[in-house]
């Protein structure tokens, strides 16, 4: 039973957040795509990022905080050990429910208010209408965060259960009606429309995960404290992650802030470059750290430590195979890449330059940016939040002391090189802390097939700068269909060259997910398929 639950449940529901992700991540490309046709990588779009900060900051603090660090290790815990489980997992999940949406409305109140004098600190090179747009857009975004933390409890519970459906389903719907806002509300109502497309992004996110955990048992009621050794262990867990997310949140403020004194635009460049790089680190990063977390709690619980060993690395295995071909392909086709993402409407070829310049950078440290979220996972399943709070605040640093001169020197593109370096310096210390915790990861498993991939991923990426050069010959790249053709072609050819070199090494990753794939995807055959069905529920 451990060996499906450390192996197959995980791939399983991987793939469906996975696949729910690479859907999500498209629509909010093609967002980012809607702003920069209708806008540019100006003024207004740099506005709309900067107002978004604070109500952003105030939803990751107070909701990701508890949720990541507390939520479901506490929820799972009380489901699988408790004499009366059931009843207190859920008059828990109340309590939060109701904690954090108080608390969240009171913050969002208090910012609302005091926008004026707060926003002058977070963008001080904004001045005049630049500024002005970015208080009005930042206080109608304020209610954000009051859906957003009663829809992520909702996600606990149902993450909690295994059953990732709705919750993966959220974001996509989180996204399009931001795309509602760009192109309905604002000829409608004027600029403001941004804004109260975010607001009902945020409505429907929670709207859809409604019916499945109402379906899994939750029933709303006046609960505000479950116990009270509940919520003295919620706040001594929740605690050091919050100062950890606020270590998190400094690195967007940075670029904010020092984004907001650079040339306009610069703000809207690296959000568009870190959205575009971040498709792999959703699609599998987040998605493998995601699945394997209620897993990793629940052997943690029940002091399982093999099997707990086991399932991190393996996840960690998945991802690495996944992402590091997929990086190098990205840096080489930086350019191609963000000009058929963006390259429309108002967005030109400085805009361009700029973007994928920025994005080049942040490539460099998909690796890392995609292994972070399961490591974490990893100290929060075992309830100890303050190592991951400890290396986060460290990487921070490092990220503060490397930005401002490398901002001087290279502009937004700088911004971009000292936040890759700092998740680096991250990832290499979680992981010398967990392998010393765990007395190593499977260590032969783990460098066999990390050699595997670097040896694949060389011959992937040597066949698609080969192939650059005679397909960009073959087709106008002054046009879109050109340059798709050649991104496609090229992207295409590099992949072949990835698995087919990963067959001839007989990649273990590369065989599981070939055999797995079609195995859970053909909805019949007794248990397997009771188990994907509950996914799916």
């Amino acid at each position: 039973m451990n060996k499906v639950i450390g192996n197959g449940s995980i791939v399983s529901a991987a793939l469906i957040v996975g696949a729910s992700s690479f859907v999500s991540r498209i629509v909010g490309l093609l967002r980012d795509r809607t702003f920069t046709s209708v806008f540019g990588a100006g003024d207004t779009f740099d506005a709309f990022l900067a107002a978004f900060r604070i109500p952003d900051l105030i939803f990751n603090l107070v909701v990701i905080g508890a949720l990541s660090a507390a939520f479901i290790p506490m929820f799972t815990e009380k489901l699988v050990l408790k004499k009366n489980g059931r009843e207190e997992a859920y008059r828990f999940a109340l309590s939060l429910f109701n904690l954090v949406c108080l608390g969240v409305g009171v913050l969002s109140l208090v910012f609302a208010i005091f926008a004026p004098w707060i926003m002058p600190l977070i963008a001080p090179g904004f001045t005049g209408e630049k500024l002005a747009l970015t208080i009005h857009l930042s206080r109608i975004m304020a209610l954000q965060p009051i859906l957003l933390a009663a829809s992520f409890v909702f996600s606990g519970v149902l993450n909690s259960h295994k059953r990732f459906v709705a919750y993966a389903l959220a974001p996509i719907l989180y996204n399009l009606g931001i795309i509602a806002g760009a192109l309905y509300l604002v000829p409608l109502i004027g600029i403001s429309g941004i804004g109260w497309g975010v607001v009902v992004g945020a409505l429907l996110h929670a709207g859809i995960q409604l019916p499945s955990v109402i379906k899994v048992g939750f029933r709303w009621q006046a609960v505000f404290i479950s116990s009270k050794e509940d919520i003295r262990q919620l706040w001594r867990m929740m605690l050091p992650r919050m100062f950890g997310l606020a270590a998190q949140q400094a690195n967007l403020l940075i670029v904010t802030i020092i984004g907001s004194t650079l040339l306009a635009g610069s703000i809207a460049a690296f959000h568009l470059a870190n959205n575009a790089q971040y498709i792999p680190i959703g699609i599998f990063g987040i998605a493998f750290a995601q699945a394997a977390f209620p897993t990793l709690a629940e052997f943690a619980a029940k002091k399982q430590h093999k099997e707990f060993r086991q399932t991190l690395t393996k996840s960690f295995r998945y991802i690495m195979f996944f992402v590091i071909p997929i990086s190098a392909l990205f840096y080489l086709l930086r350019a191609e890449i963000i000009r058929v993402l963006f390259g429309d409407g108002v967005f030109d070829w400085d805009d361009t330059g700029i973007t994928f310049e920025t994005f080049g950078f942040l490539v460099i440290s998909i690796f890392a940016q995609a292994t972070i979220p399961l490591l974490t996972r990893a100290f929060y399943a075992q309830q100890n939040t303050k190592i991951p709070v400890v290396v986060s605040i460290i990487s921070i640093i490092v990220n503060i002391l490397l930005a401002f001169p490398l901002a001087t020197m290279m502009g937004v593109a700088g911004l971009a090189l000292a936040f890759s370096i700092s998740s680096i310096v991250q990832l290499a210390a979680l992981l010398g802390i967990l392998h010393h915790q765990l007395d190593g990861f499977d260590d032969k498993a783990v460098l066999t097939s990390m050699l595997k991939i670097v040896i694949a991923t060389l011959a992937a990426a040597g066949v698609a700068q080969v192939l650059k050069t005679p397909i960009g010959s073959a087709v106008d790249t002054h046009t879109f269909i050109g340059i798709a053709i050649k991104l496609v072609g090229v992207f295409a050819g590099g992949l072949i060259t990835y698995i087919v070199v990963c067959m001839a090494l007989k990649s273990e990753e590369l065989a599981i997910v070939k055999k797995y794939i079609p195995r859970k995807f053909k909805l019949s055959g007794g248990t397997e398929t009771s188990r994907f069905s509950g996914l799916m529920e």
